[in-house]
Parts: structure tokens; C-alpha cells; sequence
């Protein structure tokens, strides 16, 4: 038989699991936020490392095209 008080110890329950799962649900989107600085972050390393290796590119001399690390001809 459902009684007044074993309503109430449901209810309490209930409430103690809405606040453990809001809990929850702030820590992932403090943990999202901090993800997605890390992945913005290794995105932008990883760039520099293209920029880096396409100036390497440029700098070699004989490259194609390359005409201001070529040697001078007098």
C-alpha cells in the first residue's frame, strides 16, 4: 500500500538524484570546455608545424622558383 511518508522518502530520492546528475552535467561541460581549448590548441601546433615545414621547403636552394635564396650571378 502507498502511504504518505513512502511518497515523500521517493520524493527525497528523486531530488538527491536531480542534483547529482545537475552535478554531473556541470562537470562535463566545465571538462567539454577545457577539451575543446586543448583541441583548439594541438590544431593550432599542429598548423605552425605546416607553416614551418612549408618555409623549409621554400629555403632549400635549387628549389623551382626559389630565386631569392638562390646563389648570385654576376
Amino acid at each position: 500500500m502507498i502511504t504518505r511518508d513512502s511518497i515523500e522518502e521517493r520524493k527525497q530520492l528523486l531530488s538527491e538524484d536531480i542534483n547529482r546528475v545537475r552535478l554531473l552535467l556541470e562537470e562535463y561541460e566545465k571538462k567539454k570546455i577545457e577539451d575543446t581549448a586543448l583541441l583548439n590548441g594541438l590544431s593550432g601546433a599542429l598548423q605552425q608545424c605546416n607553416i614551418f615545414l612549408k618555409e623549409l621547403d621554400n629555403d632549400e636552394p635549387g628549389m623551382a622558383g626559389d630565386v631569392e635564396n638562390s646563389p648570385e650571378v654576376d
